[in-house]
């Protein structure tokens, strides 16, 4: 067994550990040059590392820690392991954690999360018998597009309407100029009523929000529906996808406190299924919190499907090198 650095000829072989894992969420490149893209895209102010465990000049499998753009923390880390099925419960998945260790050690981390998933009980156990507990839970849901009936809901926009609440997108709301300001502020708005997992999240600075909220090559600038009544942005919902992928995948649903049970959000929800069918796509995937029970009403009754649940799980640490 070998542990090294991670090189950009891995990505063939990582991108295929993943793949025969089965991992469904969050949804990852499916393609070396996918991930290597993605890799290129990420912010440099956040620090990540990734290795490679090698048995007979085979990659077995893979480790990193990073930092999340949406909730950053200096003292908070992601991290990740996946070995390939056929070699698991040899030791490949604990030497890669031990580097992850290692190499975190300079930046003396005070809490590690990690994803687990309910299909894949393995890792739960490498998890638990590491100190990590379950810290927050989420619901991974899809939709067949194609089958999906909209007739129940025809009249809910004209509704909206004459309340002089209408939906437009992100891109045909260029012609604001004040639409990135704005759609920050509503952004950070609903965000914060979201369910989620730890610290309370920080609303970042308004250029590096952009990078990512807006500017990040999986966001679909016409498939980003915003809720406006006259120059006030009300409600979004985030739609993107990976380049090599045929997936549409939704990001943030959520609406002002002040405008909620009006069918906004509903209204949002079936105009990202209508973008979906009408072009072309037979599958959305998106997920939520298991305790957010008004998303989670609201994807039962427009059909989505329930997959396996999306743990992520957590280690608080005091005092780094003692807790290894």
């Amino acid at each position: 067994m070998k542990i090294r650095q991670f090189s950009k000829d891995d990505y063939p072989a990582i991108v295929n550990i993943h793949t025969s894992l089965n991992i469904s969420w969050p949804e990852q490149p499916r393609t070396p040059d996918g991930w290597f893209r993605a890799d290129q895209n990420r912010n440099p102010k956040l620090k990540f590392q990734r290795w490679v465990a090698v048995k007979d000049s085979q990659v077995v499998g893979f480790g990193n820690f990073a930092q999340s753009s949406y909730d950053y923390h200096p003292l908070i880390f992601n991290i990740n392991v996946e070995v390939s099925p056929s070699f698991q419960n040899q030791g490949f998945g604990s030497a890669l954690y031990q580097q992850i260790l290692n190499g975190l050690k300079p930046f003396n981390p005070r809490i590690l999360r990690a994803d687990a998933f309910t299909n894949l009980l393995q890792g739960i156990r490498f998890l638990n018998n590491r100190g990590f507990y379950e810290a927050f839970r989420e619901t991974t849901v899809q939709l067949d597009v194609t089958s999906f009936d909209a007739s129940p809901y025809l009249g809910l926009e004209m509704k909206l309407a004459k309340k002089g609440i209408v939906i437009k997108t992100l891109q045909k709301m260029e012609i604001d100029p004040y639409r990135d300001r704005k759609l920050y502020d509503l952004y950070w708005d609903v965000s914060r009523d979201q369910p989620h997992e730890g610290v309370e999240i920080e609303k970042q600075e308004f250029d590096e929000w952009l990078d990512w909220g807006i500017y990040d090559p999986v966001v679909l600038p016409d498939a980003y529906f915003i809720a406006v009544r006259g120059d006030e942005y009300i409600g979004l919902r985030e739609l993107g996808k990976d380049p090599d992928s045929d997936v549409l995948l939704g990001g943030l649903l959520g609406v002002r406190r002040g405008y909620r049970r009006q069918g906004i959000g509903l209204a949002l929800q079936l105009r990202g299924i209508s973008y979906a069918k009408t072009s072309g796509y037979s599958e959305l995937k998106t997920c939520t919190a298991r305790v957010n029970h008004p998303m989670q009403k609201l994807f039962d009754k427009l059909g989505y499907v329930r997959g396996p649940e999306w743990l992520q799980c957590q280690k608080d640490l005091r005092d780094f090198p003692g807790q290894m």
